[in-house]
């Protein structure tokens, strides 16, 4: 099993057709990890909370739906966290305007007392992971994790909730450097370190405890770096709808390709350059055919692996 750590919400998308305005998307962005992974075939479970509201129901009823195993998630009685989407590009991605005060977010991350016997992997990120309310519980958790499994890590950062550069990348280092494998879009690491080359920062990253560590670089692919080899792999060319989700389905995408290659829980070997190439053609190749699509909708590994041999 893997464990997925982080919020659930829904996601207010422009849509001039609706009299609101706005659509109203299941999402989150580990959330769409865990739907992600499932539909890939892996055995997921979520660590979360969850409103008891329509939305909550809604939120969790997805999860059930794809096969997500539900027995971490904590329900609660405040209202559904919320988040209005401002519409990106391929080059610069969507922008997100949170609200979580007084919200099913507003509580402390219900992280197992007892690592279950199954879990094999964790993975955690967005702002669950580097909001004040939850940075140190998350690294508790990381740390804890690392004596029964594989741990990966995904700050996703969005400077309108974290606006203090400073607390958050030294936050974000902390917890980067409990992780065995670090995934970061190319704007996380310009705003966490402006003036340095993403490679740059990286390269720092991967000195400090993970595996390896990668960049998403949107219509330039992504970039790994493992030790002291640079792992380059160029985008798939599609027609791009909407990048809302991309890099979730690249994450969960990326985990799904180490789980099958056994690349995932305690003892697990540390992989080589030709693993991780073929494991981030695979991330990329998901991430693409979720750009043809509108909101945050993975594909499932069939999906993949004919778009793969196309």
């Amino acid at each position: 099993m893997i464990l997925i750590s982080g919020e659930a919400l829904i996601d207010l998308i422009p849509d001039p057709e609706k009299a609101s305005g706005y659509d109203a998307v299941l999402g989150g962005s580990p959330y769409n990890v865990a739907i992600g992974l499932a539909r890939l075939g892996s055995q997921t479970a979520f660590v979360s909370r969850i409103s008891e509201d329509g939305n909550g129901e809604a939120l969790a009823a997805g999860l059930a739906e794809n096969g997500v195993d539900l027995r971490f998630v904590l329900r609660d009685q405040r209202p559904s966290t919320l988040a209005f989407v401002m519409r990106g590009t391929a080059k610069t991605g969507s922008r997100y305007s949170f609200y979580l005060d007084a919200t099913s977010f507003d509580g402390p991350w219900p992280f197992p007392a007892v690592w279950p016997p199954a879990g094999r992997h964790l993975h955690v990120g967005s702002i669950s992971a580097v909001d004040s309310r939850h940075g140190e519980r998350v690294v508790e958790a990381l740390a804890s994790a690392r004596s029964h499994a594989t741990v990966s890590y995904d700050p996703n950062i969005r400077p309108l909730v974290t606006p203090n550069r400073e607390s958050v990348a030294a936050l974000v280092e902390r917890q980067a450097s409990l992780a065995h494998i670090v995934k970061a879009s190319e704007e996380d690491l310009l705003w966490l370190y402006p003036g340095r080359a993403v490679e740059d920062s990286l390269a720092a990253w991967a000195k400090i405890g993970p595996r390896f560590c990668v960049a998403t670089l949107g219509e330039r692919g992504a970039l790994a770096i493992l030790g002291g080899e640079r792992i380059a792999i160029p985008a798939r060319r599609v027609e791009v709808i909407d990048t809302v989700g991309a890099g979730d389905s690249f994450m969960s995408a990326l985990l799904s390709a180490m789980d099958r290659d056994s690349a995932l829980g305690d003892g697990s070997a540390a992989p080589d350059r030709a693993a991780i190439e073929k494991w981030l053609r695979f991330a990329a190749c998901a991430s693409a055919i979720t750009c043809t699509r509108k909101g945050s909708n993975p594909p499932t590994r069939a999906e993949v692996e004919a778009a793969l041999h196309r």
